[in-house]
This record gives C-alpha cells, sequence and structure tokens, in this order.
C-alpha cells in the first residue's frame, strides 16, 4: 500500500516565496501542500478549522518563516506544541539571533535552514525529516541503544553528506536510482555518463562522492589493454 504523503501547510508572508516553497514541495515525492498561510492569523484559522472539523491537524509539517506580519513564527509554534501538534516543523527564516534559535529548539524545531537558500537545501532537509519520521513510523518499540542512536543520527549523517561543490541533488538522485535499480551490476564513469547523458568527467565525481559516503563500492575491472578500468556497484540505501 502507498503510504500517504505528508500533508505540509506553509506559514510565509511573502507571496513569490510561498510559491517558491509550493513549486518545491510539487517536486518531492511524498509530500502535497496542505495549505498556505500569509499570517499568525490565517496559519491559526487551518489549524482551528481541522481541530473543528474532526479533531485532528489538517497538516503533518510546517514550513515557517519567523518574522510575520502580525507576530513572531515561535508563538505559532508554542501554541501547536500546547495543543498537542507532533508533526515536523522546519523553519525557513533569515534570522540568525540565538535567542531565536535556543528558542527553536526548545519547541522541538526539527530543521533550521537559513534564507536565501536553493532546492537542493530545500530538498535536503525535507529529505531529512522523512527519514526519521521513517524511522519513528508504527508502533513496538526499537531494538536496543544501536537502534535508539540511528534515529538521532540520521539527520546529521545527512548533513554530512552534503553535496560538494558544483554538483547537484537532482543529478546524484539520477546516480543512485540508477546503480540501486540494480545493485549486482557495477558500471564504470564512461557507462554511468552515457547513460544519463552526462560526461564521464562528471560521473566520475558523483560516484567519488558516493563512494566516499560508502554509499558505492569501487573495484577495478580487468580484461582490456592498459591500466584497469574502476567500476561502481551500489552498496547503500536508495
Amino acid at each position: 500500500m502507498t503510504a500517504r504523503p505528508y500533508r505540509v501547510l506553509v506559514v510565509e508572508d511573502e507571496q513569490l516565496t510561498a510559491e517558491t516553497y509550493v513549486a518545491h514541495l510539487d517536486r518531492l515525492p511524498g509530500f502535497e501542500v496542505a495549505a498556505v498561510a500569509g499570517s499568525l492569523l490565517a496559519a491559526r484559522q487551518v489549524a482551528a478549522a481541522g481541530l473543528h472539523a474532526n479533531g485532528r491537524f489538517p497538516f503533518d509539517v510546517v514550513l515557517l518563516d519567523m518574522n510575520l506580519p502580525d507576530g513572531h513564527g515561535l508563538d505559532f509554534l508554542r501554541q501547536l506544541r500546547a495543543a498537542g501538534f507532533h508533526g515536523g516543523v522546519l523553519a525557513l527564516t533569515a534570522a540568525t539571533d540565538l535567542p531565536v534559535v535556543r528558542r527553536a529548539v526548545a519547541y522541538g524545531v526539527t530543521q533550521y535552514l537559513v534564507k536565501p537558500f536553493g532546492f537542493d537545501e530545500f530538498a535536503d532537509r525535507l529529505g531529512g525529516f522523512r527519514a526519521a519520521s521513517a524511522m519513528l513510523a508504527g508502533d513496538g518499540a526499537l531494538d536496543g541503544q544501536e537502534q535508539v542512536d540511528a534515529v538521532f543520527r540520521v539527520s546529521r549523517e545527512r548533513r554530512a553528506e552534503a553535496l560538494p561543490k558544483g554538483l547537484t541533488e537532482s543529478t546524484l538522485r539520477e546516480v543512485v536510482e540508477l546503480l540501486g535499480a540494480d545493485p549486482e551490476t557495477a558500471l564504470s564513469a564512461a557507462e554511468v555518463g552515457e547513460r544519463l547523458g552526462i560526461s564521464r568527467v562528471t560521473a566520475r565525481r558523483y560516484l567519488e562522492h558516493l563512494e566516499r559516503i560508502r554509499r558505492v563500492r569501487r573495484s577495478a575491472r580487468h580484461g582490456g589493454r592498459g591500466r584497469p578500468e574502476q567500476e561502481y556497484r551500489w552498496a547503500g540505501r536508495t
């Protein structure tokens, strides 16, 4: 059965910025826009309407700006938490002053992304949220300290895997999908480049990045003349 996508409430008073977030979300599988609110009042009305209708919040994730025309975003978050909202909250803001960051941590902000940022950073933070949420889905118990540590480690790992300059998240996903579709088959940089329509040098940079974060294994391909060609086989998770 296909999992229900995460419903996202966008709280952002700048219309063009809000529209950009909506466009970004449309590109990300597993997320859908529940509502867009340009003020604290509008955000509170969205939450209240859902609670009044069926006793549930009509969103699972909040993308939250801090400086809104009628107050501070963290005031809305404090009210949400007090009302029993346990979903993810991603702060997307230009605010970097420590008192705001401390309050954000205290109120359970899941990710904190400082403006300006691009689609790849946006997608990475949403991906970190989704990965952590998947590990916490369902009931039952985690199997000891190792699995508990894994839950708290997942978002840090994604930050450690940040792409080197010049690489993009979209092309990386194409490389991952190509190798992950057939983990038993090893491909060279030239073969990856040919299949994805990128140069051999560019393909090698992505493959070396994946090797560095232990998603692929590299080995020498023998049998031809001259130096052995390097080939890469999928070893990680897609």
